[in-house]
């Protein structure tokens, strides 16, 4: 990783300057959510105002399962992205096995083995955020709300198991600006900050940046001097808010976003270790071990590690129709991410090649345009991704006893390889994927009614089209490759087609209702129960896939919960849910054209039941409090078949040639999966903190932090054999703040130092010998966990 441009000496220059120039500046305009001290009130659930409903409601108000994050809890959970956010929300964990790229967000039991478009949808102040979202700063935002169970009613597309609504902060009638600055071990450097205010009569504006690098934690033994992990990022917000009159409101927005990391980390746990199943299909069965070495050919790569850059920008308008509570709302988001990875796919030194070195570019081996210098496993692949959105709500006042809202939505999702990221190996040119276009239209609206003064029932539906368009294009080598690099490699043929003209179409109906009935017999009382449904559509695999197309997903949900403020607490929670998972998407590998590969596959049917909890309780006033969270997710494959499993019972005899036949005697039946957890599962999580805090004396505050974060087990896939282990950590703070907005603390993250692996890949070992079914051998990919980090950060607020 390049070394950042801004050094440990300049941060603090920066604060220090900060902090002596707003010194003797008032306070004023500093809410709860700057000063740490004011956490009981900053948090409790008539105080926190929510958009999951895209209409302004407190948290004991709405009646949906949500977790709402202002800047001061997101401060107070040292929480710099939303996966830090995971380990404080009951039902949510995160799977960050590919450092920054490829999130899997598993919301409530339901599995995502590769990425998170489909499952759980990301948003900006209720627009989508399409691409990975790991990387999304904090820093500058107003607050982070995580909604679980269905939200396809309300959010639309990739909603299927809840969203996340990430909103941005706007500008108050005076001037408002925080300056933070952090430098931690493995060289971490940070510095954010953000300035809003008015500029004139009915203009604001909202402007913020972050910079952030950290060094690697782990040696790469295949390059002496390098770090596995480095990562780097640049990000700058800025916003115009207009309010002409009483009545209207618009603004827009601009985010940018550049990341730079290097590899991430992660070994290979070779087919020796695999200790089951040794006369037919070899697996690794128990807890895998923990890995300690790592080594990435990242000196092989045309461009080792991740580069993101993004362009996003959202406008909107709304009008309250000449003051009478009626209100119609227009906006638009559009995006430009360009995304490339550089990736050792062997995941070891050894530098697996898919053909015999010895034999590569002769006789049966020899192929056209082949580099034999080249492996296949060691790719670069670039992305481009551009995104439209836009939608339309006219809705009734919110003071009425019967209250509706109606509106559309469309958006254009366009997602095309780059060329120039293309290369020669050992069996030949690499080809361009399959550009993807999804066009989305729905209708959607919703009614609330107050049957009594504390019985309300509400019902929401949505009738959304996605068209679905897969183009596979056509080109010659000629076209993409130069004619002085296609004259270095072994056969040179410029004119080879590569790619052949072909376009894949389908169309997915959906219409998705949510019921709800809300009953609060007191101010700080509520039950709720409800009914929900959430779809994500299908799409196309490459059509080398063994299932070229993988079906629609649905997930019906039935939900009761009760929130409350009484009983001592400063809120209470507590949801018991049970959900129907028809046709659950994971992923599965396969060779073809000598390429490793993934694609999607429906697996069958899944049955999911859960219980969440969490609350705060004073233990000494407002000096000590306890918080804590609980999940338990009891989720069971109840119908579905992995081909795999049928090897492992009955060897050879489910295979017909090379390929695995399901419809041999016995074989589909050895191939259930019906009674296994889904991958990625911990049947329990949960936290337990302590928050203290005590005045010094009229100007400084004491404070201090601990939790502890616990996660079990969770299996690497369906067949239910390789599992990561139960998981604790510890995470504590420490700190003093004034009455001016100035907040030093110090910080430890995983002190303890647990080792439990945040990811397990099935992969195989291609220099192992063939299994006794004839296959590649299996082996594991093992992503380790962040080693213990520690920290300063001094922050300034006025």
């Amino acid at each position: 990783m390049k070394k950042s441009a801004f050094s440990a000496r300049r941060i603090a220059l920066i604060i220090s300057t900060a902090i002596l120039a707003s010194a003797a500046m008032p306070a004023s305009a500093q809410d709860a959510a700057n000063d740490p001290g004011a956490s009981a009130s900053a948090d409790s659930q008539d105080a926190i105002v929510v958009t999951a409903r895209k209409r302004a409601e407190t948290l004991l108000e709405v009646p949906i399962a949500v977790n709402a994050f202002n800047s001061a809890l997101i401060q107070d959970k040292m929480a710099q992205n939303i996966t830090d956010l995971a380990a404080f929300t009951p039902g949510f964990q995160i799977q960050q096995s590919f450092g920054r790229g490829g999130d899997r967000p598993v919301m409530r039991g339901a599995s995502n083995i590769l990425f998170s478009d489909g499952k759980v949808g990301i948003f900006l102040d209720g627009a989508p955020y399409f691409g990975d979202f790991s990387s999304l700063d904090l820093a500058n935002i107003e607050r982070v709300e995580v909604i679980k169970g269905p939200q396809s009613a309300v959010f639309g597309r990739g909603t299927l198991s809840g969203a996340i609504n990430v909103v941005l902060k706007r500008p108050g009638k005076d001037f408002e600006g925080r300056v933070v600055g952090t430098l931690g071990n493995f060289d971490r450097r940070e510095l954010s900050a953000s300035l809003s205010g008015p500029i004139m009569d009915g203009i604001g504006f909202q402007a913020g940046f972050k910079l952030f690098d950290t060094d690697g934690q782990w040696r790469n033994e295949a390059v002496p001097g390098e770090r596995l992990g480095d990562q780097s990022s640049r990000q700058y917000t800025a916003g115009l808010f207009f309010d002409p009159t009483d009545d209207i409101k618009a603004s827009v927005r601009w985010l940018h976003q550049t990341d730079d990391d290097g590899h991430f980390a992660i070994g290979l746990q070779p087919a020796s270790a695999n200790n089951c199943f040794l006369s037919t299909r070899p697996y690794y069965c128990g807890v895998v071990p923990t890995m300690t070495h790592f080594a990435a050919n990242t000196n092989r790569l045309l461009r080792p590690g991740l580069y993101r850059n993004a362009d996003r920008f959202i406008g909107d308008i709304s009008w309250d129709i000449a003051g009478s509570g009626y209100e119609a709302s227009f906006q638009a988001g559009y995006s430009d991410l360009t995304e490339v990875t550089g990736l050792d796919q062997t995941y070891d030194a050894r530098g697996f090649y898919f053909l015999p070195q010895s034999l590569c570019g002769r006789s049966f081996y020899a192929l056209p345009n082949q580099d034999c210098s080249k492996s296949s496993f060691e790719t670069t692949t670039g992305t481009r991704r551009k995104t439209q959105t836009y939608e339309f709500r006219l809705s009734s006042p919110a003071t009425d006893r019967f209250r509706w809202r109606v509106g559309a939505f469309h958006s254009i999702d366009k997602q095309s390889d780059m060329p120039e990221y293309l290369e020669l190996n050992e069996v030949g040119p690499e080809l361009l994927n399959d550009t993807k276009r999804v066009r989305n239209l729905a209708f959607f609206g919703g009614v609330d009614f107050d049957v009594t003064p504390t019985v309300t029932v509400g019902a929401e539906l949505r009738h959304q089209i996605d068209k679905v368009r897969n183009e596979t294009p056509t080109y010659r080598v000629g076209d993409v490759f130069s004619a002085a690099y296609l004259a270095t490699v072994v056969l040179p043929n410029p004119n080879q087609v590569v790619g052949t003209a072909a376009t894949r179409k389908a169309t997915f109906k959906a219409t998705l209702p949510r019921v709800t009935i809300n009953w609060k017999p007191e101010r700080n009382l509520s039950f709720y129960a409800q009914f929900s449904q959430g779809n994500s559509p299908g799409g196309f695999n490459k059509i080398s896939a063994p299932d070229p197309v993988f079906k629609e997903e649905k997930l019906t949900n039935y939900e009761i919960g009760m929130k409350t403020s009484k009983f001592g607490f400063d809120y209470l929670n507590i949801s018991a849910f049970w959900q129907d998972y028809k046709n659950q998407v994971l992923t599965n590998t396969y060779i073809a054209n000598n390429v490793v590969d993934s694609y999607s596959a429906n697996i069958g049917r899944t049955r999911i039941r859960g219980v969440e909890l969490e609350g705060q309780l004073p233990l000494v006033g407002d000096i000590l409090k306890l918080q804590f969270n609980y999940t338990f997710l009891d989720a069971e494959i109840r119908k579905g078949v992995e081909a795999e499993k049928a090897l492992e019972l009955l060897g050879r005899s489910c295979k017909t040639g090379s390929t695995v036949n399901l419809d041999l005697p016995g074989c589909r039946d050895a191939a259930s999966i019906a009674g296994n957890r889904p991958p990625l599962v911990s049947k329990h999580s949960g936290t337990v903190g302590l928050r203290f805090q005590h005045p010094v004396d009229d100007n400084w505050t004491v404070f201090s932090g601990a939790d502890v974060i616990y996660r079990s087990s969770y299996f690497d896939q369906v067949l239910n054999h390789a599992e990561s282990g139960d998981s604790t950590q510890l995470n504590v703070q420490f700190g003093l703040h004034d009455s001016h907005g100035l907040r030093i603390s110090v910080y430890g993250k995983n002190v303890l130092g647990d080792e439990s692996p945040v990811g397990i890949l099935r992969y195989l070992d291609f220099a192992a010998a063939r299994t006794p079914t004839g296959d590649y051998a299996r082996a594991f990919a093992i992503t380790p966990a962040r080693k213990p980090e520690y920290g300063l950060t001094v922050s300034k607020s006025f």
